[in-house]
């Protein structure tokens, strides 16, 4: 398969890993490895039905850490795709450290609720709904 096949599902957004690296510092977390090589492959940007934040400023102004210095700061968890009704997809966060597994956070209560088992779960669950019917 070549890469023009994966242009019909992805809007190219990649990153490096000295980007992703100071996006960690600066919000003193470690992402999960899946997360960081699929940004680092194809970034943020849309995948299908999902938005997944840049890592770095984009044109548009939300970023990974402009969400999670503003809305997020000091709520252990890290926001990395709006649902679009106010909530987030995002990382759940103990010591430091994202949780492997992708989290839903409820923007009228703050609560947060489990959602998929890892990253790429989440994208083949809700980007590609392949759960769904």
């Amino acid at each position: 398969m070549d890469s023009s096949s994966e242009l019909d599902v992805f809007e190219f957004r990649s990153t490096s890993e000295s980007e992703i690296s100071d996006v960690e510092a600066a919000l003193s977390v470690h992402f999960p490895k899946k997360y960081k090589e699929f940004m680092k492959r194809y970034g943020g940007g849309m995948f299908l039905f999902v938005d997944l934040l840049p890592v770095v400023d984009s044109e548009e102004g939300d970023d990974l850490l402009k969400v999670n210095r503003g809305e997020f700061r000091g709520t252990g968890f890290v926001a990395v795709s709006p649902v679009g009704s106010g909530d987030w997809w995002g990382f759940s966060v103990t010591d430091g450290v994202c949780a492997e597994n992708v989290d839903f956070w409820d923007h009228e209560d703050g609560r947060i609720q489990f959602a998929s088992t890892d990253f790429l779960d989440f994208l083949a669950k809700e980007g590609l709904r392949a759960d769904a019917g």
